[in-house]
Formats: C-alpha cells, structure tokens, sequence
C-alpha cells in the first residue's frame, strides 16, 4: 500500500471518528443545557407568574450551562486528542456565545418582573447591607463582564489588536466561579433539589480546567523539541527542522502546532511544513511578519521550543477524495502543501495543480523545489516583476481556467492565504458551479 492510501484509509477512518465525536459533543451539550429545567417546580400562581418564573429559570440555567461549555471548549490542549478540528472548536465556541449571552439576559428581566409579581419587590433596589442585594449585585457584575467580552469581542477586536483582544477576554475566567457562587447562594431550585449535586459536578469540572489550565501554561502537557537545521527558503522566511527532546509528535500532512520558546512566551500556530518519517523530524517554515516570527528567523541548531498539538483537518477532505487536487496559495499560506506535493511527485498517482502568488521571485518560498517538479503543474502568480511573461494579477477563475487541461468543477480545491484572497476566490468558485464539498480553505493572517 503507497503512503498516499495509509492516509486516505486512516483519514476517511479518523474522519468518521471526528464526525461522531461532533454529534456527540453537541447532544450532550443539548442535553446537559435543558436538563436542569426538570428540577423548576411550577408555583401555585397564576399562569403569567409561572411564565416569568420557568422564562427565568431557563435565562439562568440553560444560558449558564451554554457559556460554561463555552468556558470548556476554550482550551485546546483538553479536547484536542478527540477534536483535532480547532476551526470547528472555535466556530462552536462562537455559536454558544451567541445563543448564551441572550439566553442569560431572560434571567435578570423575567426575574425581576417575578418578584414584583408575587413579592411586590424591586430586586434591584439594592441594599448593600442585605446579603441578598449583594448576590444580586454579584450577578449584576457577573452579566457587565460579559457584557465587556462581548463588546471587545464583536466590536473592537480588530482596532485592539490581538494581544490587547486576548488580556481582556481572560477577564471571562471570571464568569464560571461568579455563576457558581450566585446560583448556590441565591437558588432555591438548586438549594431544595437533586440539581445542588449536578451543579457541584460542574464546579468540579470548571476548577479542574482552571487546574489544568495553569499547568499547559507552565507547560507539563507540551512537547519539547530541539532545532536540528535552519536554512532560509525565502526572502526573511526561514525553515527549521527540530528533533523531539520530550514527547513526540506525529502530524498528518496539512496540521499544525502551537509553538512557543518559553514559558512566558504566547504560542503560536505554524503548518508542519516538513516531516521525516524516518527520523521523525518536523520542520516549520515562519515568515517574517511580527515578533516572534523575526525572532524565529535567528534560531540557531540546539535551541529549545515547546510544542502543543498536533491540530488541524484542513487537507484530509482532499486527501480522502479521488478527483484531481487544485492547490492555491499566498505567501506563506503554500506551507500546508508542501507535504501533498512531495507525497505527489513520489507517487505519481494524481493529477495536482499548484498555484503560488506572490510578488517577487524572492518571495517564493521552496521556489527551487517547485520549479524542479515534473509531475505536479506549477504556476506561479506575480505582481512586481518586470520581466515574468506568466500570469499575474489575482489568482481568479480566469487564471484556473487558462491553465487547468479540466473543467474546474472536475477538481478538489484546497487554499491557504491572505483572507482578501482567499474569500474572493471561494465565492467565485462557487459561482462558477464548484461544489461547495469540492473547496475548503484556510485563512492566513498577513
């Protein structure tokens, strides 16, 4: 069996695990969301006051229980061995943040009208010598943190810049213990129930995640890895080539780690750009493009990283189908390829077309490598050379159909650059009758 089949039998079998894990995950989430209104006792009340009470019960359980899943699939390194798909993480993660936040504000509108309905009481009268106002203001504080999340998050992420973004969204860690505390001190339904054990477990869950979150920062759970070679691939882009030192990491073709040189450093995401099976040696190909990646193009042989992962399905779709595969790439995006084109050219057993825009020669990342390839097409996409007589402009459905012998809905698609790019280019394609199963992509920040 040719390495080529391995994959593809190991990723249509990982690729079918991964689907029921989804399922999984999301009908327990369902389920563990709306499990806690079994235990919301109607009053012996008019109609309207139990509406109140069961629409205020519902803003606090089932929107608690949907931002502290949130909370969860917040760390990586905790599901990665069962959801290498970060991309879906992250997506889930955003979409129990949106259903969460509306769904919890019920809580302090239906029961508020609550109280006034069967105690005539303004809950929100506050008298800071009564302990009951001061969990209410608890909860109060509690609903203004996610209040400034949300805003950082929907609003402002793109003028704070990434690290400003990433310091006050921690400030959400606050949430779970401040939830906690003001439903156990302040919930009947809880305090009078079987409910008390089933929150108790989840306050179990939410500190042993605080624990273990503490612990992947020092460390314990990563990989170190030692640089073995450098060697510049393009202009200030450098490949480095590490062996493993603790904890040995087996990426597929196309994932991606976290790398960090310190322990006071913020990880990273870099493609594996290359991986000796033999030796087992990764590599990773950095652009110069921001701080730690400049630092990065002065690595020296011997020095140390700290590696989480592998991460990433981003090839798997093209590597488990079987019509021709179409790469398009931009930058530093062409690194999740280099693996595909190799295994390509070895085997010789698939038609592979790659497409590589950039602005000079000097920016072509492995352009000697491509250019000595024979059975993989590569056509490169420059904007500032006087002198290239190939194409330029902007990778477009124009420039696949010059130079693909098919028609481009025959073709697997993969792409990985600048967002601009790579969204532009994907609604073409779909216009122009591609299957949307036929196109994935990934963004690269520029």
């Amino acid at each position: 069996m040719t390495r080529l089949s391995m994959w593809h039998a190991q990723d249509t079998i990982e690729g079918r695990k991964i689907s029921r894990a989804k399922g999984v995950l999301i009908a327990l989430i369902a389920v563990t969301s709306l499990l806690p209104l079994v235990f919301v006792s109607p009053d012996d009340a008019p109609l309207l006051v139990n509406v109140y009470k069961y629409v205020a019960k519902t803003g606090a359980f089932v929107g608690s229980m949907l931002l502290i899943w949130q909370f969860i699939l917040g760390f990586r390194g905790a599901l990665s061995s069962f959801f290498p798909d970060l991309t879906w993480i992250v997506e889930l993660h955003k979409t129990l943040g949106q259903w969460g936040v509306p769904i919890i504000l019920l809580h302090p509108v239906f029961i508020g009208l609550y109280y006034l309905e069967t105690r005539g009481q303004n809950i929100y009268a506050l008298d800071l010598g009564d302990s009951f106002s001061q969990l209410v203001l608890l909860g109060m504080v509690t609903l203004a943190v996610i209040a400034f999340v949300v805003v950082t998050s929907v609003w402002f992420r793109g003028r704070l810049g990434f690290y400003p973004w990433l310091y006050t969204h921690m400030s959400a860690y606050v949430v779970p213990p401040f939830l906690f505390i003001h439903s156990f001190l302040l919930g009947p339904t809880i305090q009078g129930t079987f409910l008390q054990y089933y929150w108790w477990f989840f306050t179990a869950v939410i500190a042993a995640l605080f624990v273990y979150r503490i612990l992947h920062k020092l460390g314990l759970f990563s990989a170190r890895y030692r640089v073995a070679t450098t060697r510049t691939v393009a202009d200030s882009t450098t490949e480095i080539t590490m062996d493993a030192v603790h904890r040995r990491i087996v990426p597929a073709p196309g994932q991606f780690i976290y790398l960090r040189h310190n322990l006071a450093e913020n990880s990273h995401p870099y493609t594996v750009s290359t991986y000796d099976e033999e030796r087992k040696r990764l590599g990773i190909t950095a652009k110069q493009e921001g701080d730690q990646t400049a630092a990065l193009q002065k690595a020296q042989e011997g020095d140390l990283f700290i590696i989480d992962g592998p991460y990433g399905v981003f090839t798997r779709p093209a590597r488990e189908a079987a019509l021709p595969l179409v790469v398009i790439a931009g930058g530093i995006g062409i690194t999740p390829f280099r693996r595909l084109w190799q295994d390509a050219e070895r085997r010789q057993n698939r038609e592979v077309h790659v497409f590589y825009a950039n602005e000079t020669f000097d920016e072509i990342s492995y352009r000697d490598e491509l250019d000595a390839l024979e059975h993989v097409q590569v056509v490169h996409v420059l904007n500032d050379e006087p002198d290239f007589d190939g194409e330029t402009g902007l990778v477009d459905v124009d420039v696949l159909e010059r130079n693909l012998p098919r028609d481009i809905t025959d073709y697997q698609y993969l792409l990985c650059g600048p967002p601009p790019m790579i969204t532009s280019l994907e609604e073409e394609l779909l216009e122009a009758g591609v299957p949307d199963d036929q196109v994935s992509h990934e963004l690269f920040a520029t």
